[in-house]
C-alpha cells in the first residue's frame, strides 16, 4: 500500500519566482524527506526548467494544477508538457465561477469528459480538486455529486482536499470512501478554530479525524499523499516539515 508523502508546491509559491529560487526550495523540501511534488502556481517557469530541477533533487512530479484555459485552448500542449514532466495526472484546481450552478455542473461535466477522454488516449488522467462551493445543493443534489455521477470513473478522478470538504460541511473520510478508486492524489491539510474563525492548519495540528481519514485513504487506494497549506501564520517550509514529521511517525514517508 502506497504511503508516499509529497509537497503541494502551491505552499511555497512565493519562493519559486525564478529557476534559482525553485532549485533552493526543492532542495529544502527534499531534505525534509519528501519524495514527490505537485506542480502548481509556477507556470511562469518553463516546463523544461521545472522538470530538470525536480529531477536534479530526485523528486517525482505526480500531479499538476493546470490553468482551465490551457485545457480549453491548448490541450495538445498540456499533454506534451505532462509527458515532459513525467506526470500522469493533469489536475484542475477548481471550478470556474461561470459553472457554479446546476446547469453549470452538467455543462462542465460534459466538456471535461471529452477532455478526460483525450487525455486518457494519451496515457494521462484528469483530476478535479474540490473546494467548499461544490457542497451547495441543487434540487437536493450536491454539485460534487453531479460531477461524480456525470463523469467516467476510469479517467475523471478527484483530488479531494480534506480541509475544503470539512469547510463545506462534508466528512472527509466519507467522501474519500465514496470516491474509492477515483482518488490517486489527495490534499492533506487540517482545520483549526482561532477566535471563532476556521483557519488552515498543519496536519494533525487541528480538529480533523486523521486516523479515520488515513484509514479511508488506504481503503480507497490513494497513491499520492500531498501536504499543502495555502496560507497561515507558519512559515511555508516549517509548515511542510511539521506535517511531514507527524505523518512520518505513522509510517508515511
Amino acid at each position: 500500500m502506497s504511503k508516499i508523502l509529497g509537497a503541494q508546491l502551491y505552499t511555497i509559491r512565493n519562493y519559486a519566482a525564478t529557476p534559482e529560487e525553485l532549485d533552493q526550495s526543492l532542495s529544502r523540501i527534499k531534505a525534509m524527506g519528501y519524495r514527490t511534488v505537485q506542480v502548481s502556481a509556477m507556470w511562469h517557469l518553463s516546463v523544461d526548467e521545472i522538470a530538470a530541477i525536480a529531477a536534479s533533487h530526485g523528486l517525482q512530479i505526480v500531479i499538476t494544477h493546470t490553468p482551465y484555459e490551457r485545457f480549453i485552448d491548448d490541450l495538445d500542449g498540456v499533454i506534451r508538457d505532462h509527458h515532459k514532466l513525467g506526470c500522469g495526472l493533469a489536475g484542475l484546481g477548481g471550478l470556474p465561477r461561470e459553472y457554479q450552478s446546476k446547469d453549470g455542473y452538467y455543462a462542465f461535466s460534459k466538456k471535461f469528459s471529452i477532455i478526460a477522454d483525450e487525455l486518457a488516449r494519451n496515457g494521462l488522467k484528469f483530476s478535479y480538486h474540490n473546494h467548499h462551493f461544490e457542497f451547495q445543493k441543487y434540487d437536493g443534489q450536491l454539485g460534487l455529486d453531479i460531477l461524480m455521477e456525470q463523469t467516467n470513473p476510469d479517467n475523471f478522478l478527484f483530488t479531494i482536499d480534506t480541509y475544503w470538504v470539512q469547510v463545506g460541511g462534508g466528512n472527509p473520510s466519507n467522501w474519500i470512501r465514496k470516491l474509492k478508486n477515483r482518488i490517486e492524489a489527495i490534499h492533506l491539510k487540517d482545520l483549526v478554530i482561532i477566535d471563532s474563525q476556521q483557519i488552515m492548519a498543519e496536519v494533525m495540528e487541528g480538529n480533523l479525524d486523521w486516523l479515520d481519514i488515513l484509514q479511508a485513504c488506504e481503503e480507497s487506494a490513494v497513491k499520492w499523499y500531498l501536504i499543502e497549506r495555502d496560507d497561515g501564520p507558519t512559515d511555508a517550509f516549517d509548515s511542510l516539515k511539521i506535517s511531514y514529521d507527524h505523518l512520518r511517525k505513522l509510517g508515511y514517508e
